[in-house]
């Protein structure tokens, strides 16, 4: 069992393989904070860094780095990811190259490539 405060100040107890992904800017707001997914039904926001909050949890070797059409990175599950697939003709905006569905998110476009996000998944636990 892991723990984790939120900005906010509540302390949750979970399983730290319920984590699926963490980034450090929430992408609705811009916010630069680090959020947490896969612990709550909702992102959870935390001071705490990404590669702070994955090392200490221990889970830190799971995690790959894919791209935010942003430009803003996403440390991502490899055992959590699902499905792999390139876009489909104005599905996502421009930069878009893969869409991964990760845990029980919703599909997200990445600008790597599938083939570059397949290995970067299965370098880190994926079986894809």
């Amino acid at each position: 069992m892991a723990s984790l405060t939120t900005t906010g100040g509540m302390q949750i107890a979970f399983d730290p393989a319920s984590v699926v992904e963490v980034a450090d800017h929430d992408d609705s707001t811009g916010e630069a904070v680090t959020c947490v997914y896969g612990v709550l039904p909702s992102l959870v926001h935390i001071s705490e860094t990404v590669a702070a909050f994955l090392a200490r949890i221990g889970v830190a070797a799971k995690f790959c780095v894919l791209t935010r059409p942003n430009g803003f990175p996403v440390q991502v599950n490899g055992g959590s990811v699902s499905v792999v697939r390139a876009p489909l003709p104005d599905e996502y905006v421009a930069g878009v190259n893969s869409v991964v569905t990760v845990g029980g998110l919703a599909p997200q476009g990445f600008t790597e490539t599938p083939a570059a996000a397949i290995a970067a998944i299965n370098a880190h636990g994926g079986k894809l």
